[in-house]
């Protein structure tokens, strides 16, 4: 034995020494890069809720449990087995450890298979019998350990974590509520007004509830949005304030450390019950224990669900693996844009108190992409990668026309779960007297290779204009309330219904008992990513009234037929000429369970035409024998594509058979 080494024989380190080197080499490897992840966008907090001891608790996890746990281990060996055995073990750990950081980097490079894998793995021994061997990396891994503080300390400070943990705002005092008015404000994602208005400016009869809605409130055609993006808009809805003028990438995290002053505050502490349901920001009432927004957090950060995961921590998806086990004994929160919506949609309604003295609010992302649920509340898989629909528009008429198909009918979706909200609603008797609000915080755009989100002087006519209904207590018949509204009228609106004035940073206006409101040439507090700009309406009204034709144009006569052609459905395809094709997914077709919560209703394929073919014209087709649906092919490449999806009730249990055809002018 080396004289080096016969002192830490005699004198074993301790358990802090133990612990120290661990957490050390896990924060470099473990803790920065999950604290990376966590901290990615305004919503890293607010999507679960996490206030301030949420995140203190978040960090004892994150940067202290596991070196804790692995410590505790190494003593029991120590005990066991003696100071060698533990010493080795402890090499090991923090080699596994560095080795990691290696890997990690490795994979960022794009370096090959065998690079990335066996590099690593070296290292780790490597490390592994120097830590053994020599006094000198024993040291070094002791002075990693002030890697614990620095990883801490720099999540503490990065942009939203600072938000929550340095002093609040202080939220103003408020008086006892007096009034019994039942209050629900329903805010939709990604709402252009243009998908529900027909071209002669009413409300398309195949929203039901939209329609009858627009017949029995107060509706505001002249209603914009205030910004393109929820992390601004849901703070001015619920505040009654502007949003945030900075715009950029580090906007005030749409919480309650920045935005104290909130409706769902006030009502709660004026003695109102609050039900609410934010997938994104966090301004109402939080919902989640703590230990679903650890774990949910922890697997968000490591993309355990996402389809586009961030670079990995560990070989094989362990990292995932491990944070799906954490979060197993808790909920998992719904997915904010996959198929979680349905079922959150329907716990809010469900969870709906009938207490008079309540307030309801569901910001709920529909009809926002993903486009994954049929006009029934069934969904489907939908085949393409999450950037197909982000930010840009595809650049083919025929993709446009499809995005527009699946928009439409997660919208019927949506009508139809709204629908069920108001019944429920007048089952229990809190209908009549109820102040009643739907909106959106923004629209979303279908033009060919543009922004389907960030506001510019192409898109402004779908995005801005959104949908404004207010019932208010007692109202029985609809009025068309004309002049132009937006998002901070609903506060002071909600206040009024609550026997409550306005709070002096409220810049919204009382819509309670007004006929007729201002025709605005401008709305200046518009904000966008790039920050606040000024915006004429006549442009944005002009651009509407063309959106609202487009969706007329593609699918006025049957959310089935972005293709044209409607007579065609329903009917035998005799006299079309077959074209053959190949499924992105034919096996979805082999064995359909009709009574399933997901039915394989989006059907693509690549169209057997010779390359470089020119454009084939509409087709329709066939489920079962009969025309399903029309659909307008794509090129990709030197092939042509179609998508469409078909309605739900032509399916049938078992195998069913899909069909393409040419529609040819005079068929």
């Amino acid at each position: 034995m080396s004289n080096d080494q016969a002192p830490e024989t005699r004198q074993p380190h301790s358990w802090l020494r133990i612990w120290a080197e661990i957490a050390g080499a896990w924060a470099i490897s473990i803790a920065y890069p999950l604290y990376s992840n966590i901290a990615a966008g305004p919503e890293a907090l607010t999507s679960y809720g996490m206030r301030r001891f949420d995140v203190l608790a978040l960090i004892l996890v994150v940067s202290l449990l596991g070196p804790l746990v692995i410590m505790l281990a190494e003593l029991v060996i120590r005990r066991l087995f003696g100071e060698p055995a533990r010493r080795i073990v402890q090499g090991v750990v923090v080699g596994v450890l560095l080795a990691l950081v290696v890997w990690q980097w490795l994979v960022g490079q794009g370096s090959g298979t065998i690079v990335r894998n066996v590099l690593p793995i070296v290292m780790a021994g490597l490390i592994a019998w120097l830590y053994v061997k020599t006094e000198l990396v024993r040291n070094f891994a002791l002075m990693l350990s002030f890697a614990t503080v620095v990883v801490i300390g720099a999540f503490a400070i990065d942009y939203p974590i600072r938000d929550e943990l340095l002093p609040h705002e202080a939220k103003a005092s408020t008086p006892g509520i007096d009034a019994e008015t039942p209050v629900v404000l329903v805010i939709f994602d990604e709402l252009p007004l243009a998908a529900l208005e027909k071209p002669d400016g009413t409300i398309d009869p195949r929203f039901k509830t939209f329609s009858m809605l627009s017949r029995t409130s107060s509706w505001y055609p002249g209603a914009v949005s205030v910004a393109d993006q929820t992390t601004f808009a849901l703070p001015s809805i619920l505040t009654g304030e502007d949003p945030d003028p900075t715009g950029g990438n580090e906007p005030p995290a749409p919480g309650a450390s920045n935005y104290p002053n909130s409706i769902c505050r006030i009502a709660e502490d004026g003695g109102y019950t609050v039900h609410s349901y934010e997938p994104i920001t966090d301004l109402c009432v939080p919902h989640w224990n703590l230990g679903t927004q650890i774990t949910a957090s922890i697997r968000r950060a490591v993309g355990a669900d996402s389809p586009a995961p961030p670079d990995p921590l560990a070989p094989g998806a362990l990292d995932q693996k491990i944070a799906r086990a954490l979060n197993s004994p808790f909920d998992l929160p719904w997915t904010e844009i996959d198929t979680g919506r349905r079922e959150a949609f329907r716990d809010f309604v469900g969870g709906l108190p009938d207490d008079p003295r309540s307030l309801g609010v569901l910001h709920i992302a529909l009809p926002h992409v993903m486009w994954r649920y049929n006009a029934d509340g069934t969904s489907y898989e939908d085949f393409r990668p999450a950037a197909d629909t982000l930010l840009i528009n595809p650049s083919t008429n025929g993709e446009i026309k499809r995005n527009a198909q699946q928009m439409m009918l997660q919208l019927k979706f949506t009508d139809r779960e709204l629908g069920k909200l108001i019944r429920k609603m007048k089952v229990e008797g809190t209908w009549d007297e109820s102040l009643f609000i739907v909106t959106a915080d923004h629209g979303a755009a279908f033009e060919r290779n543009g922004s389907r989100r960030i506001l510019d002087s192409k898109n402004q006519g779908w995005i801005m204009p959104v949908p404004l209904f207010v019932k208010f207590p007692g109202q029985q018949r609809g009025q068309v309330v004309r002049g132009t509204v937006d998002g901070r009228d609903i506060a002071p609106t909600v206040l009024n219904a609550l026997g409550l004035e306005p709070l002096e940073d409220m810049n919204g206006t009382d819509l309670t008992g007004r006929d007729s409101l201002p025709v605005k040439k401008a709305n200046d507090v518009v904000d966008t990513i790039g920050g606040r700009i000024e915006v004429e309406l006549a442009p944005v009204e002009r651009e509407r009234r063309r959106a609202s034709r487009f969706f007329d144009r593609v699918l006025g006569q049957s959310f089935y037929a972005p293709g044209g052609h409607a007579d065609l459905l329903g009917k035998p395809p005799r006299g079309l000429s077959d074209v053959g094709y190949e499924a992105t997914d034919a096996s979805l077709y082999e064995d359909v369970d009709t009574t399933a919560d997901e039915i394989p209703a989006y059907f693509q394929g690549r169209l057997d035409l010779p390359e470089g073919s020119p454009y084939p014209g509409p087709m329709a087709i066939s489920l079962n024998g009969k025309v399903a649906a029309t659909t307008d092919p794509w090129r990709f490449g030197d092939s042509w594509y179609t998508g469409v999806v078909l309605p739900t009730a032509g399916f049938r249990d078992g195998a069913n058979e899909i069909r393409v055809y040419e529609i040819k002018p005079g068929d």
